[in-house]
């Protein structure tokens, strides 16, 4: 599977722009490509543009969760596929259309999708688990039997009651897929944990995974946090004694991941806008 990072946080090219948010253009060796997350606006189809990329030409796209940074684009990616023609389905999460917010109870900001979009016939709602075809799989898991980061704390949800309350995170989805043999996680921000990913991904497969493509969130911009130097260093351990690769950006942040770097050497790569790997 080849990766390409159509939005990021940073980039190295003044030919690019690059925004608080994630999309990526995957193209797997049977020749389907998955837009997986459309950044916090319609820059990532400017960025697809420069890069050679025709983001409408997907055979599918995924939103990983519900927050403006990873579905803000979805609008113009609807119109641009309108604009040619193109019907290419959206997969979201049930929830993905609920109210999120960031911030704390007194002082917080929505970070949630356009409501208007919930009903659009090209947006399809999937639950536990889908099979897409192709070796490409949606999942998603409530288990946490490894903690989550503590940036999670910042990020609430409305409750039935009108009040907020946490999010549980049960809008967010995970890909999986298996690329002539080699098995692939990716996921947008990791909010449930990427151990307790990894875990649920496993146990699908019956095998260890080859490659994880994936923010981990050890990083909280808004509220100017990071993990914990020893909880990312404990993090960094546990990676190391599975036999995957790591593909990062996004919300693990660059302190983070010069300590995962530390731990876990080449076996880890920062992806910045432009960035191409081959998994």
């Amino acid at each position: 599977m080849d990766v390409t990072v159509l939005m990021e946080n940073s980039t190295p090219s003044s030919r690019l722009a690059a925004r608080h948010g994630l999309s990526l253009w995957l193209e797997l060796a049977d020749g389907g490509r998955v837009l997986f997350d459309m950044g916090p606006d319609e820059a990532f189809l400017a960025n697809a543009r420069v890069l050679g990329v025709d983001a409408t030409s997907a055979d599918l796209a995924v939103l990983s969760h519900g927050h403006y940074d990873h579905g803000g684009g979805l609008p113009a990616f609807l119109a641009a596929c309108a604009a040619t023609g193109r019907n290419v389905p959206v997969y979201v999460r049930e929830h993905a259309f609920e109210k999120h917010v960031s911030g704390t109870v007194a002082h917080h900001h929505d970070i949630g999708l356009d409501l208007a979009l919930a009903s659009d016939p090209r947006v399809h709602v999937v639950r536990e688990k889908r099979d897409l075809g192709g070796g490409v799989m949606l999942f998603s898991t409530a288990r946490r039997a490894h903690p989550t980061a503590r940036s999670n704390a910042r990020l609430l949800m409305r409750g039935a009651d009108g009040g907020l309350v946490p999010d549980a995170f049960a809008h967010e989805q995970s890909l999986l897929v298996d690329d002539d043999g080699r098995r692939i996680l990716v996921s947008g921000c990791s909010h449930g944990g990427i151990l307790n990913l990894m875990d649920a991904a496993e146990e699908l497969l019956g095998s260890p995974l080859d490659a994880v493509v994936a923010g981990f969130h050890l990083m909280d911009p808004s509220g100017g946090t990071v993990e914990d130097a020893e909880a990312t260093r404990a993090l960094a351990r546990e990676l190391a004694a599975r036999p995957a690769r790591y593909f990062t950006f996004h919300c693990t942040g660059t302190d983070a991941f010069a300590l995962l770097r530390d731990g876990l050497g080449e076996r880890v790569r920062y992806l910045h806008v432009g960035s191409c790997a081959t998994i």
